[in-house]
């Protein structure tokens, strides 16, 4: 069971109440404030404020990481522990954005009609990841959660520093925002690995020499340290 307070995307949102998601912040429009539909939704608008240029823009706290970053696309979230090399990890991600847009029932769209962890976005792509939040929402409000029946995990990396943890979310995020939004403090989770900052040398990526000892060592503490609330409300989505 992993608290919401210790849980993190990979750019450093955060799914408690003292911090800021935008799939929580729209789970909870929609449960809460009646808003009904993705046009003027809170979504909508983090699309459009939100819409980093590389995949090192898209990391926020990153600003001084691995250069080579900025040739990649935002969706493509490399990360310093991670084994595959940056292009690899770009044709994985374009690969799971197809597979959940056809899931959606939309064949047609690829990785470029956007990512849903930031702008831009194609309005059909909004309006898969609008339903999406939507139809897990109303099935949980009404049905409860079922760890049974959700079919797979909600997995992380735990991310351990000066003893103490941040775990970086890799699927789930819709669930996980819905129980989040829903009240719920801790989920349940599938650990994919666990890295510690102690070990931070033989990082693959560190390793290979794609991020800096010092680049990953200042990714992590954004893990830990970064205040998602006062992000978004500089950019007026609170």
């Amino acid at each position: 069971m992993c608290p919401l307070s210790e849980l993190r995307t990979f750019n450093g949102f955060t799914f408690s109440n003292d911090g800021w998601h935008p799939f929580v912040a729209t789970t909870d429009e929609y449960l809460n404030a009646g808003h009904r539909g993705y046009t003027g939704s809170i979504l909508e608008q983090f699309y459009q404020k939100w819409q980093p240029k590389d995949a090192l823009e898209a990391l926020i706290g990153a600003s001084h990481g691995p250069k080579v970053l900025r040739e990649f696309p935002a969706y493509t979230s490399h990360l310093p522990w991670l084994e595959i090399r940056p292009e690899e990890r770009e044709a994985v991600m374009a690969k799971n954005i197809r597979d959940e847009n056809r899931c959606a029932g939309n064949i047609k769209l690829d990785a470029s009609s956007g990512y849903g962890l930031h702008g831009p976005v194609s309005p059909e792509k909004a309006e898969i990841e609008y339903r999406r939040i939507v139809r897990i929402a109303e099935s949980i409000s009404k049905h409860g959660f079922d760890r049974a029946k959700a079919g797979e995990d909600v997995t992380v990396t735990a991310v351990e520093r000066g003893g103490e943890y941040r775990f970086c979310i890799s699927h789930g995020q819709h669930r996980v925002a819905v129980l989040a939004a829903l009240g719920h403090e801790e989920v349940p989770v599938s650990l994919i690995r666990v890295v510690s900052l102690n070990e931070v040398n033989h990082w693959p990526q560190v390793y290979r020499g794609v991020w800096s000892k010092a680049e990953a060592e200042a990714y992590i503490d954004h893990l830990f340290e970064f205040d998602a609330h006062q992000w978004a409300a500089a950019r007026g989505l609170v």
